[in-house]
């Protein structure tokens, strides 16, 4: 079978949440025999060098890359008022990749044209123009669904407004590209039950990004440097705003229950106000190399997201290294933890408090859920046996 995968970035090397679940679905089915193309905007914002690129790409994967700038500009977020197209996805459509998009289809007839996340869908159009392949968008999110949630705590009224009226637009976008994709792909029920409820009537399925067992072994003999850790990418907002509501609302109250409590915290485009915050407590790192590395030096790790939707592939990859994780239930989403066995669930300050100080002081309980947490990601998360129900699912479409 022939693949063709559209990405927004460059997913070698993987180093945020996105292109490791891009990255994710292309091992998943290069593992079970299928030949697979990529075609990925490498944007200055997730710029991957070229050595970089070819140095962790498979030699069986064939992937072009295109240097492109997709950064949100004041100039073209006004402009786009005038038009009736959402910001969030307008500008990833971009001529390089469209031009050899054009003249690859011409060239290659594809079996399954699988677009990665939302803002691919602006390419829809041009690839019903060019092929007869089966077109598939596989959502990473519902997108509409994240902006809701993040307009809800937004505290500029005139940011407030500009959002409401582009997550509109986004809304109708993503609706009417699902229903205009031939088969959607969801990485978690609750997504698929989302698109269900609207009404959605093209055929889909839900399959998990999953992560390989022998390039992600459990975390063992590693010297904790600090009682919590979190790590994340701080352009996404939910997750600045999940760091923020943990630092202000939660951090507190777990000081005055256990005054010498040290936290780790760590990710690119770190906001000012975090790093104001340092103190001998209080370690902060916007440049963290090795995430693996950096968590495993914490005794407990945290998902404080507030919004979101889709997957949460750090807790996954938390999962896998066996990582005692206390999570929001939206940090949790799509990845059925059962609470107080593979992690802890909490929504509240108080709630979130309480949980961190419940595994800092059982170091038994802490062993109990590395084992834990381990055993459920080989059981569900196995990328091999994913990418096997992906293909039996195309089978179906060709």
């Amino acid at each position: 079978m022939k693949v063709l995968i559209l990405c927004n970035k460059v997913p070698y090397p993987a180093n945020d949440g996105s292109s490791i679940a891009m990255r994710s679905i292309a091992e998943a089915l290069r593992l079970n025999e299928t030949q697979v193309h990529i075609l990925a905007l490498n944007t200055k914002k997730h710029h991957r060098p070229s050595k970089q690129i070819e140095k962790h790409k498979p030699d069986t994967i064939v992937l072009e890359h295109f240097e492109v700038d997709t950064d949100v500009k004041v100039t073209t977020a006004l402009a786009n008022l005038f038009t009736t197209k959402p910001y969030h996805v307008s500008r990833f459509y971009q001529k390089p990749l469209a031009e050899r998009l054009q003249k690859l289809l011409s060239q290659v007839k594809f079996d399954i044209i699988q677009l990665e996340g939302l803002s691919m869908a602006v390419y829809l159009p041009l690839i019903r123009k060019c092929s007869k392949a089966s077109v598939v968008i596989r959502g990473h999110n519902i997108e509409y669904q994240i902006w809701q949630r993040h307009i809800a705590h937004e505290e500029n009224w005139l940011k407030r407004l500009y959002l409401k009226i582009q997550n509109r637009r986004l809304e109708k976008f993503e609706k009417q590209s699902l229903e205009a994709a031939d088969a959607n792909v969801f990485i978690s029920p609750q997504d698929q039950a989302l698109y269900r409820n609207w009404g959605g009537r093209s055929i889909n399925t839900v399959v998990p990004c999953g992560l390989s067992k022998e390039e992600h072994p459990p975390i063992s003999g590693f010297q904790a440097k600090y009682d919590l850790v979190h790590l994340a990418s701080f352009d996404w907002l939910p997750n600045k705003q999940g760091a923020a509501w943990f630092l202000k609302e939660v951090w507190p109250l777990i000081l005055e229950a256990r005054p010498n409590t040290t936290l780790g915290l760590g990710g690119r485009d770190m906001p000012k106000e975090f790093l104001e915050q340092s103190n001998n407590q209080l370690w902060l790192y916007p440049i963290v190399e090795d995430a693996r590395d950096f968590l495993a030096h914490g005794k407990i790790a945290l998902v404080p997201l507030l919004a979101g939707s889709g997957m949460r592939i750090k807790l996954l990859e938390l999962l896998a290294w066996g990582m005692p994780t206390v999570s929001t239930t939206i940090g949790a989403e799509g990845i059925p933890i059962s609470n107080y066995q593979e992690g802890i669930l909490a929504d509240d300050p108080e709630g979130f408090a309480a949980a961190v100080i419940y595994l800092l002081d059982g170091t038994e309980a802490r062993k109990e859920m590395q084992m834990k947490a381990r055993s459920f990601f080989e059981e569900k998360f196995d990328n091999r046996r994913l990418g096997k129900d992906l293909l039996s699912f195309y089978q179906t479409l060709i």
